[in-house]
């Protein structure tokens, strides 16, 4: 058996679209450009209203490869007004590296997926062509490691409860097959708030993946995916080029022989940006800025974290509570899990070693680290 190694901590490209314009191809499969209209079998007849053309999607033991036409205003400098002008749009994936995936897309790899769709017979084109499609949606990735999924859940909460008035664009998923946080929703993602994951990679590899793990990944990383965890993010459009252009975190990239000339180094950059954009960046308060009772309050809740007690834990003590009427127990109950809540979040931005006791758990805070969150 061959002995491959996954990649951790470091960034790697795993899918991104590529637009080449039509020009530039020549059109095998005609399907790609042909007008479509609804068949209606039973009854031997067809709409007489025209449609786009559909995509060709072709799929194999998990692997999808995917053509599409497009239409996109492209601005003429000499005309100085913008063209519409037709692109073929391919989907481009690290499942296409088959058996080497974990590797990334890279320049040392990247003739291999142009054979991949030059292989379906649907258009033709020359290799430097390809790599001078326009290149968006890039997802950049890189795996980690985790000891256990409780763990990896604390981690997501603990990043969650950085967040601030952002967390209402993230939702964590703690289920059987299926763990993880994320940032926004791909097709709502802006530059500011941009679409991010983490999310348990044994667990996706194994329910939502599992044909291309048995026939491409199962013999040589078997032994390797167990508490494999992935952060991903999504540099979406031109928009978003030019804030992390600004933001001194990427060069200005447009083709996909840009992007690939783009150091690893600030690939993770752009991943560490990303992240921190969600972290609200809090004033950190001292207990004697406190009033006499959050005084208190404040440096039990410390104790009872040195002891053990995770936030939740904490909260659940509020439950306890009865008031003189069902109602008023509600508002109670209400108030002092948003006290505890804003002391317990003092805590956390207060000290790093707090924020570890506050997981129990030192990993978390190694796993948070790695990302250089600003606390």
């Amino acid at each position: 058996m061959q002995n491959n190694i996954i990649p951790t901590n470091q960034a790697l490209t795993d899918s991104f679209s590529l637009k080449i314009p039509l020009a530039y191809c020549e059109v095998i499969d005609l399907r790609l450009t042909s007008l479509t209209c609804l068949y209606y079998e039973s009854i031997d007849a067809h709409d007489s209203q025209l449609n786009p053309p559909k995509p060709l999607i072709f799929e194999k033991n998990g692997v999808k490869v995917r053509f599409s036409l497009c239409e996109i205003q492209i601005h003429d400098k000499e005309q100085n007004i913008k063209i519409p002008t037709k692109f073929v749009n391919l989907t481009v994936s690290a499942k296409l590296l088959y058996g080497n995936y974990f590797e990334g897309i890279t320049k040392n790899n990247i003739y291999q997926i142009y054979l991949e769709f030059i292989k379906y017979d649907v258009i033709k084109l020359s290799f430097e062509h390809f790599k001078q499609g326009i290149i968006s949606d890039v997802d950049v990735c890189f795996n980690r490691y985790i000891n256990n999924e409780l763990q990896f859940i604390d981690s997501c909460e603990t990043l969650m409860a950085q967040t601030g008035l952002k967390s209402k664009w993230i939702k964590i998923t703690n289920e059987p097959t299926n763990k993880g946080i994320s940032f926004n929703r791909r097709d709502f993602a802006t530059p500011s708030i941009p679409f991010i994951k983490i999310y348990h990679k044994e667990l996706e590899l194994l329910n939502n993946s599992t044909v291309f793990w048995n026939t491409y990944l199962f013999e040589n990383y078997a032994n390797q995916i167990k508490g494999l965890t992935r952060f991903e993010a999504t540099i979406r459009n031109y928009k978003h080029k030019e804030r992390l252009k600004k933001y001194g975190i990427l060069d200005q990239f447009r083709t996909l022989e840009d992007y690939l000339e783009l150091p690893q180094s600030d690939l993770m950059r752009f991943c560490i940006f990303s992240i921190n954009g969600y972290i609200e960046k809090k004033t950190r308060v001292k207990a004697p800025d406190l009033s006499p009772t959050d005084h208190i309050i404040f440096e039990l809740l410390q104790n009872c974290i040195v002891k053990g007690y995770d936030f939740k834990h904490l909260q659940a003590i509020c439950e306890t509570f009865t008031g003189s009427s069902a109602e008023s127990t509600k508002v109670a109950k209400s108030r002092i899990k948003k006290k505890i809540k804003d002391l317990f979040d003092l805590i956390i931005h207060k000290d790093l070693k707090l924020q570890t006791q506050a997981t129990h758990n030192q990993h978390v805070l190694s796993y948070l680290e790695f990302l250089n969150l600003k606390y």
